[in-house]
């Protein structure tokens, strides 16, 4: 039976997605890959991992660090940060492709069972086509109002939505691995030397294979 894979924050850990892949069993043309973005930026090899995700037909939805990508390709280059200059340049000659690529990944994918979205959803709304983008690309808490979603002081966004499908999602290092019924956060930072976590519907279970070094410390987004 085909299966589905959707993997954590990759921050071009390549290397390690490539591990992932093999310690799952991926069937290239049979089973389906999804990846809840951040597939840009801190780590080793951005330009790799999207190509094995192109290559597997991926799924991949935006993250902050893939948008962070494509505000810098709009500024002229006297206006970007180091870190645009950095991201930019990691995808070398295959630029101008990828920017084309990232800039069709949607904010969110919906499957019959299972909803992914790179950061979470805004509790008290009933579905992401209503939810801002920031929301949907940068939040982890709540605060009532929207204008602070990083505060670690107020409840994680999953605490308060109900949504009638499994929602898988990434973008949170710190917080790691969280497995509840309907919520599977996926981001358990492979970047800072920790694991990348991959999470399959129909076998029910994480798949995780280990960093090969820690690339960067870890820091906040």
């Amino acid at each position: 039976m085909p299966r589905r894979l959707y993997v954590g924050d990759l921050h071009g850990c390549a290397d390690e997605l490539q591990d992932l892949l093999d310690r799952f069993g991926f069937v290239a043309g049979s089973d389906r890959l999804f990846s809840v973005g951040d597939v840009m930026g801190k780590g080793p090899n951005a330009l790799e991992a999207l190509r094995l995700l192109n290559k597997l037909g991926a799924v991949i939805t935006l993250g902050n660090h893939d948008a962070h990508c494509l505000k810098g390709a709009t500024l002229p280059e006297a206006q970007r940060t180091e870190r645009h200059k950095t991201y930019l340049a990691s995808l070398g000659e295959e630029q101008n492709f990828w920017l084309k690529e990232m800039t069709a990944w949607p904010l969110y994918h919906e499957e019959k069972d299972v909803l992914m979205v790179h950061a979470g959803l805004q509790p008290g709304l009933t579905h992401p086509s209503q939810m801002p983008r920031k929301v949907l690309i940068t939040i982890r808490t709540w605060d009532g109002k929207g204008e602070d979603l990083e505060n670690e002081n107020n409840p994680p966004w999953f605490e308060l939505v109900s949504f009638p499908k499994t929602v898988v999602f990434g973008h949170w290092a710190r917080r790691g691995l969280v497995d509840l019924p309907l919520f599977k956060g996926l981001d358990t930072g492979c970047v800072y030397g920790k694991m990348l976590t991959g999470w399959c519907p129909e076998d029910g279970k994480f798949y995780q294979a280990p960093a090969r070094k820690a690339y960067v410390p870890i820091q906040a987004d």
